[in-house]
């Protein structure tokens, strides 16, 4: 330097100062990143780190490069910017568009000495994941070297960070090295620089390569993670070579499980394979042995098949595989079995609870067996027509039902099988048989796919069908929102008829199915041939939340009275009353009627919407009908377009018939509440058409309650014909029944607009004297406080809706404070009186009253009075 000095003022002359000079602080890392194998597949771009100098203090980025002679690693070196600092190092992997796919950071500061250089290995991962069902190797994520290169005799301090997906395994460290000593506790160990005795050294005494490091950590579950590295080592200009820089995670076996039982000769497919994380990367290698006679389809398969061909002692054999990838992992896979030369079970008695079956029948079979060396045994149900259900059973016994709902393919006998296996593997067979005395499909339709539960057959498919499908009895029928389709071939000369889902005993529901019909021909049947989407014959249960569309023949322009949507009848001589519930079902595109209740039923039909499809000339529909001997609650049901255009007769939204007027021994309906439904664009809204001979009026009070409904018709279109059509949104021939409160609209219904075709409210009464009747029940109102709603009307002496002479009623309590108004929280002045209005004649009022204890309150009109009985608490 003095000499170059002394050139340089030679050269170029003088200067006016000495120059200054900065000197490099002495120290460093040697950053080595070694990528994990998975990481191959992404790939990565590049990998760039960040170094913290000092606590807080500024931050750098440092590239990586690629390791220059060949090797996966990445290194950079990080200098410091003061002697002796202590700098945070995080690396990150990143793929070509820049985005990190794995990290690692150091959990301490490194210290850089003051001479000489640190080593820094670190190895980034992807964000921790929670653990899966199998256990991982532990993730490696750095190790401190305290010099990356060392003279002979210096000594190296090394320290791992190791972490496990499972948080609660214990890590165990083991260090090793190509030449040196070791003195080793856990995660930190000392390395004094040796040279090998039988390695020759290069020309300047160093080890060729530098010595090799590896730190293996494993789990408390024996799965194993290694890095491998190196440092220099020898005398000035050593280096640790980079290119066998690695991180390598040993293959996982599965999870030794319990002995499998195997038959002798029965061959064994080893269910599951090792693996190992670092992907496609290690492929492994299998050497699998077995510690019983019998022979492998390929020792070097990850899941081979093993057939024993001798019984062991004691029945144990292992399945054993050594298993390596290219990088010195390796693991045992270990399967355990238990093989046995095993007899079959030996069936005992069996039974079958019918020798034959309809459709929708259940037949029950039983089988029993033993097992020769007490194994514990399987029964395994089979059929190969309709579906056999859960098998019940004891260990030795097992029971199951079959059953078929349509029909069974044309020279097909059903059979149901049932197969007996030990636990050894061996089994044995036995076969039923079933007469089929039903329909067998046809051309155009097979059987219902169906699964059969307890209590429930679920349709697995949409359906075609050419017959009546079957449900069996006390089953719920869930059609798991499939359709049902009813057709027929027209070729061979046979049309559909009754129901296309229907019950086969006392006792099923129906829930979730779509019944329609396709191309129908127009063909009229009657009784039990009659055409019906669901029907329920002398059964209790539900339809519920099911459709009904298109149920009709000839493009829906048939006059046969046959079509009904769901029909429920229970109307055998001497039927015991039954309950159904009709809920939140669609029924739309019916030929005659959407719902059709007839008998001893009591009903609660709530929350379902009926489409006639608005006027026609061909057929009269009915929404709902109700008849001889319903009982029970019509809700909430949307009832719209019945309509016919034929003055000779009115189609209807909820129709109520019975009485001997219809046959002998027809009974009335009874006990009716018709409320809150919306009937629009109808003929007849509500028709309680119930009389005796000649029509005449029922000769008991019926007792049916039309509350609450909304009834509205546009215009009028019963106009077909040489008389004068009819509609009217609620038509009365009973006895005693109550119409209150229900709201009338629309010119259809409107006598004003229609003189003597249409009406608001047609109630057939009793010529004689009037009455004057509450309409709502007693109330209960708190003193001081308004009532709830009193209604008043005027009545026949029959308890029939009719109108007074004069339509003013007076209105009287016990207490003379009491007060009387119109609007429902009292705030209108007292009024003394009210007025029967509108189509049913009748007035709504409100009292208050001060004084606590039975008020009563009467109500003039026509010099007759009615009273009621209030609670002022």
């Amino acid at each position: 330097m003095h000499l170059a000095g002394l050139l340089l003022l030679t050269t170029f002359g003088c200067v006016e100062q000495d120059p200054a000079f900065t000197v490099t602080p002495a120290g460093g890392v040697r950053l080595v990143v070694a990528l994990p194998r998975s990481l191959e597949a992404v790939p990565v771009a590049q990998v760039t780190s960040t170094v913290t100098h000092g606590a807080g203090g500024p931050e750098e980025a440092v590239p990586l490069s690629l390791t220059p002679d060949g090797g996966a690693s990445w290194s950079a070196d990080v200098e410091p910017v003061s002697s002796g600092e202590a700098v945070g190092l995080r690396v990150d992997a990143l793929d070509g568009a820049g985005a990190v796919v794995a990290t690692a950071s150091l959990e301490e500061a490194v210290t850089l000495p003051l001479q000489g250089e640190a080593l820094v290995v670190m190895v980034p991962h992807p964000a921790a994941t929670l653990p899966g069902p199998g256990n991982t190797a532990p993730r490696i994520h750095a190790v401190v070297a305290s010099k990356a290169r060392a003279s002979f005799g210096e000594e190296v301090q090394l320290r791992a960070w190791a972490s496990d997906l499972e948080p609660t395994d214990t890590l165990t460290y083991a260090w090793s090295s190509s030449s040196g000593a070791l003195d080793c506790a856990g995660a930190a160990c000392t390395l004094t620089v040796l040279p090998d005795p039988d390695a020759g050294l290069g020309p300047n005494k160093n080890v060729k390569d530098g010595l090799r490091v590896e730190v293996r950590v494993t789990d408390a579950r024996g799965a194993v993670s290694t890095l491998q590295f190196r440092i220099g080592a020898g005398t000035v200009g050593a280096e640790g070579a980079l290119r066998d820089t690695r991180f390598n995670r040993w293959p996982v076996a599965p999870v030794e499980a319990a002995p499998q039982p195997l038959a002798v000769g029965a061959p064994f497919l080893v269910p599951t394979a090792t693996t190992d994380e670092d992907g496609a990367s290690d492929p492994l290698t299998y050497a699998w042995s077995a510690t019983c006679a019998g022979s492998f389809d390929d020792v070097t398969r990850a899941t081979p098949v093993f057939t024993p061909s001798a019984e062991p002692a004691n029945c144990a054999c292992q399945l054993k595989a050594a298993v390596s990838d290219p990088f010195g992992g390796s693991v045992t896979q270990t399967v355990n079995l238990c093989v046995r030369q095993s007899a079959p079970p030996v069936l005992g008695a069996t039974s079958q609870s019918a020798p034959s079956a309809r459709a929708g029948e259940r037949v029950t079979f039983t089988v029993a067996a033993t097992d020769p060396r007490a194994e514990p045994l399987t029964f395994t149900w089979t059929t190969n027509t309709g579906a056999v259900g859960t098998a019940a059973g004891s260990g030795t016994t097992s029971t199951v039902d079959w059953t078929q709902l349509s029909c069974v393919p044309p020279d097909v006998t059903p059979a149901v099988e049932v197969t007996v296996t030990n636990a050894s593997g061996t089994s044995v067979r036995h076969s039923f048989t079933v007469e089929w005395t039903d329909r067998r499909c046809g051309a155009l339709a097979g059987a219902c796919a169906f699964t059969l539960a307890p209590g429930k057959v679920t349709l697995s498919e949409d359906c075609v069908t050419q017959g009546p499908v079957f449900i069996p009895d006390g089953f719920t029928f869930d059609g798991a929102a499939h359709v049902l389709t009813a057709v027929e071939d027209v070729a061979a000369g046979e049309h559909f008829q009754g129901a296309v889902l229907r019950n086969r005993g006392p006792v099923a529901s129906v829930r979730a199915v779509t019944v329609t019909a396709r191309s129908l021909s127009d063909v009229c049947d009657g009784g039990a041939a009659r055409l019906r989407g669901i029907f329920l014959e002398g059964a209790g249960g539900a339809v519920e939340d099911s459709v009904v569309e298109a149920l009709h023949q000839a493009g829906n322009l048939s006059g046969c009275q046959e079509g009904f949507g769901i029909e429920v009848r229970n109307d055998a001589a001497g039927a015991a009353p039954v309950a159904v519930g009709l809920r939140r079902n669609r029924v739309t595109g019916y030929q005659k009627a959407g719902v059709l209740v007839v008998g001893r039923v009591d009903v609660t039909a709530e929350d379902n919407r009926v489409e006639g499809g608005g006027p026609v000339g061909h057929i009269a529909r009915i929404g709902i009908q109700l008849a001889y001997g319903v009982s029970g609650r019509v809700v909430a049901n949307q009832v719209t377009g019945n309509g016919y255009t034929q003055v000779t007769e009115t189609a209807t939204g909820i129709l109520v018939v019975g009485g001997a007027h219809y046959g002998v021994g027809r009974a009335l309906c009874h006990d009716l509440l018709i409320q809150g439904n919306t009937v629009t664009e109808n003929d007849v809204g509500i028709d309680l058409s119930q009389g005796e001979g000649g029509f005449s009026a029922p000769s008991e009070p019926t007792r049916i309650q039309v509350l609450e409904n909304v009834l509205s018709k546009a215009t009028l279109t019963n106009v077909e014909g040489a008389e004068k059509g009819y509609q009217t949104a609620i038509f009365d021939n009973g006895r005693a029944n109550l119409l209150s409160l229900n709201r009338i609209s629309g010119d259809g219904y409107d006598p004003a607009v229609y003189p003597d075709e249409a009406y608001g409210v047609d109630v057939e009464t009793v010529d004689g004297a009037r009455q004057v009747a509450f309409a709502t029940p007693a109330r209960t109102v708190d003193a001081g406080a308004c009532s709830e709603a009193l209604v008043v009307q005027g009545r026949d002496v029959d308890g029939n809706l009719a109108s007074l002479v004069d339509p003013t009623v007076a209105l009287a309590a016990s207490d003379a404070g009491a007060t009387f108004h119109l609007q429902p929280d009292c705030s209108d002045a007292a009024v003394v009186s009210v007025s029967l209005a509108g189509a049913q004649r009748e007035a709504v009022f409100y009292v208050r009253s001060g004084v606590v204890g039975v008020l009563t309150v009467t109500a003039t009109g026509d010099g007759v009075s009615g009273t009621q009985d209030q609670t002022v608490r």
